[in-house]
């Protein structure tokens, strides 16, 4: 009987410390910025993870473009065009740093600012 308990806890202490060694392994970390309308809607979203080289951006309404702009002198360092609600832009092509967003739909100039970690 001693023996059973003793083998079973040592299989359970076993599993357990496997289980948190490989729990460690995924560390991205994903960023969530968010935009809202003055009456408090959502009006982009742009979500960074850490472990891919694209960000996703997201909208309440559907936009024709977006632009990514140096946030000190304003110059345009990406842009592109785009239909519907959705689209993934390429990380790699930007270097690290802080940039304005700004998304044009049929109505509105949605600006955020965006930070940009390719590391």
């Amino acid at each position: 009987m001693k023996n059973t308990i003793l083998i079973i806890a040592i299989t359970l202490i076993s599993l357990t410390g496997y289980a948190q060694s490989n729990s460690s392994v995924n560390l991205a970390k994903i960023t969530k910025y968010v935009t809202t309308y003055p009456n408090g809607e959502e009006a982009i979203a742009i979500v960074e993870n850490s472990s891919t080289n694209v960000l996703k951006l997201s909208s309440a309404d559907n936009f024709y473009k977006y632009e990514i702009l140096e946030t000190a002198t304003h110059e345009m360092i990406h842009r592109s065009d785009n239909r519907g609600k959705m689209c993934e832009i390429d990380k790699t092509k930007l270097d690290d740093g802080t940039y304005t967003l700004k998304v044009y739909t049929k109505d509105f100039v949605i600006t955020s600012d965006i930070t940009i970690s390719n590391s």
